[in-house]
């Protein structure tokens, strides 16, 4: 026992290592044993021939003999097989049955052989070709079925429609019978299969990825104990390129319209047409044929055969640059143009190259993988301290796959990183800021606020910077100033228009008619406090003026609530239900300040019964988009997370605060003032009639969440005996690739075709 209690000390790093690798084998079978059981032999029909008369069969007169089902020129579509309805007469039928494919001078193509007791009665059988077949335009095709029964008694044959149920185009013969009354068999194409093996297949590649991903990083955290921003950048870069193939096209939230976005951007980089407005105004983008196919408005199709489409596709080269075609995309997003720069010149690249679309999607993805990867990296490098709360918040799942998808918050993800750091670094630095952390502090607040009009309090975390660390009391003054104009204008200049939808029902004048009528009053008072206000009696008399006028402004808040916003009748309010069952009236300031009593009710209610799906949505464990797809990760990964995060919190025993009182509350208030505005946000668009708030969703909160586990690391409730960042941070990437395993399965698994 002693040797091997000294065996173990001696190698226990190794050991480790191996435990982890066998853990991670051990994960990846499960994921890879359920992929298979859910991806193997699925098909895709269409629709070929749909008259017909239930149990209506046509039975050969010779079953070696059999049927001949004529079929439609093709159009250069791939035919993996196709949907035939049998008949067998009420029992189950003994024998066996092949269905050929044949070119219109009989030659066969392609075939299945059978077996009888596989065709129930009344029922569509999949037939599957032994190799798939591309139909060539303009050639004609047909199926011929042929039976060989065990027993007379044995007989099959085919559901069809007659006279005005049949196709004229696709005549249905018996091969041996003088009848020529015009007939078609009911029938479908299956234009995709899977097979047995595609789904492993498949994800062996992915399966290695996810293996070299955790284990890559178990190397560089325990072996060469690297950096944090070398690991992060690792994990970054290997999981943000798994979740890019994972996440199915357009699977990512509102990704089409993202990249509909990014498309337009890439357009009028090389002086190409944006998004135009068509004659019945709808958004139309110019693009090539090849993207214009798979180009949509909506959420894109998910199951292992969208996977399979994707794989079919993606080494599509050869295609023509040319913008010929026009695609209905979604309104173009009022964003920053800078947003989508990463996924734009992966576009361009993709478009240079002659790649398909999937190719040129998974190009714009991995150019918002590397931004988000550099970005968090140099976030985790030049936070002074607390790294594990970048890290941690850094790598969750939520963060990778938006980053592994075309979103315009993957760059606002990773700005919001580097400004916190940057505000903490002057916060903690004994010396003065330099010129650089300066520039980037400016230039950050002047963009994440337009990027998203959610984020602009965020501003307010350079606040708590020490004079000292910024030049002196005037300097710093002067810079906090600007930092704060900057982001204020730049926020009004990209979302006044947002605001002033929300502001649509408020007595707007009337409030800057009051406003300009303070302005006076306001620059006399400072004036009057310059000259007095070291005096006693002027600062009791400057108190009770300032509490007369704040009841006054009180009482023309509520006279403003009791007369702005909507009030409806009960027949308008009635007129207003469309057939989904919710009103055209949605909530606006005005109808807030008149109905404050149905909002807090509203925002109760949300809490309440929201709140789970919330914290899903800001770990990452809700796949996709989640109002389109209703996917949802196994809740240990989710109690995994949020423990992650609170233990990013923790610190050593003999570990002070660093954070003072006013810089807590700064961040604590910022963090709240975001929370605050997503909520208003997605309240400005909910329906007077719903019951919680419609669109709000956890993934954004996730720029504020270093600042507010910077408060909460503040603490010391519970600390820890020794520092555990390697752990923490191996941790931090293994539950990211253990989301990502999950999430392959469940987007494989889930049906949704729009």
């Amino acid at each position: 026992m002693e040797r091997l209690g000294a065996f173990i000390k001696k190698h226990r790093l190794w050991l480790g290592g191996l435990c982890c690798a066998l853990a991670a084998a051990f994960a990846l079978c499960w994921a890879g044993y359920t992929l298979h059981q859910a991806g193997k032999n699925q098909s895709e029909y269409r629709i070929v021939h749909d008259e017909y008369v239930e149990k209506q069969g046509l039975y050969p007169t010779d079953p070696a003999a059999g049927l001949v089902q004529g079929l439609p020129a093709g159009e250069g579509e791939t035919l993996y097989g196709v949907r035939l309805m049998f008949v067998t007469g009420g029992r189950v039928a003994q024998g066996a049955f092949r269905v050929a494919l044949e070119s219109a001078d009989g030659q066969t193509l392609a075939a299945c052989d059978g077996d009888m007791t596989m065709l129930l009665d009344g029922a569509f059988v999949d037939v599957i070709f032994a190799s798939p077949v591309t139909l060539e335009k303009g050639s004609g095709y047909q199926l011929h079925v042929t039976f060989a029964p065990a027993t007379a008694e044995d007989k099959a044959g085919l559901v069809y429609g007659e006279g005005g149920q049949a196709d004229p185009a696709m005549p249905l013969a018996d091969r041996l019978s003088s009848d020529w009354t015009l007939r078609t068999a009911a029938l479908q194409y299956i234009t995709n299969h899977t097979g047995a093996g595609y789904a492993l297949r498949a994800f062996a590649p992915l399966a290695a990825l996810a293996f070299a991903a955790v284990m890559g990083g178990w190397w560089l955290v325990f072996a060469r104990r690297a950096k944090a921003h070398v690991c992060f950048a690792f994990f970054a870069a290997a999981l943000g390129l798994a979740f890019a193939l994972i996440t199915p096209p357009l699977g990512g939230p509102d990704e089409y319209g993202h990249l509909a976005s990014a498309y337009a951007l890439a357009n009028r980089l090389t002086g190409q047409p944006g998004i135009t407005e068509g004659p019945e105004g709808e958004s139309l983008l110019a693009m090539r044929e090849c993207d214009a196919e798979y180009m949509r408005d909506s959420s894109g199709p998910v199951g292992i055969l969208a996977y399979k489409t994707m794989t079919d596709e993606l080494l599509s080269t050869g295609n023509s640059g040319a913008l010929t075609a026009t695609a209905r995309v979604s309104p173009p997003y009022n964003v920053v143009a800078l947003q989508y720069l990463p996924q734009a010149l992966g576009i361009l690249l993709a478009r240079a190259l002659g790649l398909g679309f999937h190719a040129m999607l998974l190009l714009a993805r991995l150019g918002s993988v590397a931004v988000y990867a550099a970005l968090g990296a140099l976030a985790v490098r030049i936070a002074p301290a607390r790294k594990n709360a970048f890290f941690a918040a850094g790598l969750l799942p939520m963060a990778l796959s938006l980053a592994g998808s075309v979103s315009a918050d993957t760059l606002v993800n990773g700005l919001a990183l580097v400004f916190t750091a940057l505000c903490l670094r002057g916060l903690l630095c004994a010396e003065q800021l330099g010129r650089a952390g300066q520039a980037g502090l400016l230039a950050l607040a002047a963009l994440i606020g337009p990027m998203k009009a959610i984020y602009l309090p965020l501003a307010a975390l350079c606040l708590p910077i020490p004079v000292a660390a910024l030049g002196g009391k005037k300097r710093s003054r002067a810079f906090k100033a600007l930092v704060c104009l900057a982001a204020l204008a730049g926020w009004l200049w990209f979302n006044g228009a947002t605001v002033g939808y929300m502001l649509r029902s408020v007595d707007t004048y009337r409030i800057v008619y009051i406003l300009v009528r303070l302005v006076p009053l306001a620059a006399a008072a400072a004036l009057a406090w310059r000259r007095w206000g070291r005096r006693p009696w002027f600062k009791k008399a400057a108190l009770a003026a300032a509490v007369a006028l704040a009841l006054a402004l009180a009482r023309g808040a509520l006279w403003v609530a009791a007369n702005s916003g909507e009030t409806l009748t009960p027949e308008e309010y009635a007129a207003s239900i469309q057939p989904n069952g919710e009103s055209t009236y949605v909530y606006s300031f005005g109808y807030i300040l008149s109905h404050i009593p149905q909002t807090i009710k509203l925002l109760v209610n949300t809490l309440g019964s929201e709140l789970p799906r919330y914290l899903q949505g800001l770990v990452g464990t809700l796949p996709g988009e989640p109002i389109v797809y209703g996917l949802e990760a196994s809740w240990l990964l989710t109690i995994a997370l949020l423990a992650l995060l609170a233990w990013a919190c923790l610190q050593p025993v003999e570990a002070k605060p660093l954070l003072g009182w006013s810089a807590r509350w700064t961040l604590g208030l910022a963090a709240l003032a975001v929370t605050a505005l997503s909520m208003m946000a997605a309240l400005c668009w909910t329906p007077i009639n719903l019951t919680t708030v419609f669109g709000m969703q956890g993934r954004y909160l996730l720029p504020v969440l270093p600042a507010a586990l910077l408060v909460f690391s503040e603490g010391r409730t519970l600390c820890l005996r020794r520092p555990t960042d390697g752990a923490l941070r191996f941790a931090a990437g293994a539950l990211a690739a253990a989301v990502a395993l999950q999430s392959l399965v469940l987007f494989a698994s889930a049906a949704y075709k729009p």
